[in-house]
């Protein structure tokens, strides 16, 4: 089979497989099979809970086929770090297409989610926030010294990896920093589209 592509909104490109291949140079009837997937659809709509509270999506997730389509709706101001950390896993697990649509606000932990995924969808006048996380250290001097020691060597790894080609390195330092960076949706969108280009490039060359 081979992959072809085709837009489901004017932000958003998904690969759909055709199933239009026949059998050449015979006179016999040809017939093409292909199990038809489910899609599910998710809404992350305000604060982001404990992890507890997604075990059921996590599990659901997990078990999708790679004929099925998941789909997260997107309207957040973020929320627990951790979740979104075991999101990015769950979606990076998951065999099925990813799809992320922000349809309306997209900040903090829900862009980790968000960036996770397949292929993306914006709806207009949105908006992204993204930022340093917030947090409180308690305990003997020692221990609170060791905890910021620890979360800010942590942080500064994670925003690395899961903002690359998306924001610049300047921009990633301005953010660990204490500095918000807000993006509207034109602005995502074109962020998104560069970095599915550097993507394509870095791809290339470590081909060669």
């Amino acid at each position: 089979m081979k992959k072809i592509t085709a837009p489901i909104s004017n932000d958003t490109v998904i690969d759909i497989t055709d199933i239009a291949d026949m059998k050449k140079n015979t006179n016999k009837p040809s017939f093409s099979e292909k199990n038809a997937g489910r899609i599910l659809e998710y809404y992350i709509l305000g604060e982001i809970d404990e992890a507890e509270e997604y075990a059921e999506w996590f599990n659901q997730i997990r078990n999708c086929g790679p004929n099925d389509v998941v789909i997260f709706h997107f309207n957040s101001p973020g929320g627990d770090l951790f979740t979104a950390i075991q999101f990015m896993r769950v979606i990076n697990e998951c065999q099925a297409l990813t799809v992320a649509s922000i349809e309306g606000a997209c900040m903090s932990a829900a862009t980790l989610i968000f960036l996770a995924c397949d292929t993306f969808e914006v709806s207009a006048h949105s908006a992204m926030m993204i930022h340093n996380y917030s947090g409180a250290a308690f305990g003997k001097g020692g221990e609170m010294h060791s905890q910021i020691t620890f979360e800010s060597k942590w942080i500064e790894t994670l925003f690395k990896e899961v903002y690359i080609n998306f924001l610049s390195q300047e921009e990633i330092q301005n953010t660990l920093k204490g500095q918000d960076l807000w993006l509207t949706s034109s602005e995502i969108v074109q962020r998104l589209n560069e970095r599915k280009e550097l993507k394509k490039a870095s791809e290339a060359a470590s081909k060669q």
